[in-house]
């Protein structure tokens, strides 16, 4: 099994991954807002001009400040390849400098937690 992490900068898409992910039968994902290192430090700078300077500022400023870490856990039948190259098929259409980046990270184990209280 593999861990897909996917951070998205232009959530403009995140609805588009999610369909794609309910089409090639992936049946759960877990969605956490999240900020970069980088936008974190020019707003605690105000502007962080003096560290953060050139086009990679330029994207960052002016543009939404958050993001969202969308991650999901592959079993080995599924085709770990195909499923990133369908969601860049998707990211690919995006405009803006910053779109995201995926990662994955191998998985040993998955160990659901039940309560033992019947409800």
């Amino acid at each position: 099994m593999e861990a897909l992490f996917i951070v998205l900068n232009d959530l403009t898409f995140m609805d588009d991954i999610l369909d794609k992910f309910i089409e090639l039968h992936i049946k759960g994902a877990t969605i956490i807002d999240s900020q970069g290192m980088a936008q974190a430090i020019i707003e605690k700078d105000g502007g962080g001009q003096g560290l953060f300077s050139g086009p990679f500022y330029k994207a960052l400023v002016g543009d939404q400040n958050h993001s969202k870490l969308i991650f999901t856990v592959l079993p080995d039948t599924f085709d770990k390849k195909h499923i990133i190259n369908e969601v860049r098929s998707i990211l690919e259409q995006s405009k803006k400098a910053v779109i995201g980046f995926m990662f994955t990270m191998p998985v040993s184990g998955i160990y659901p937690i039940k309560s033992t209280h019947q409800v």
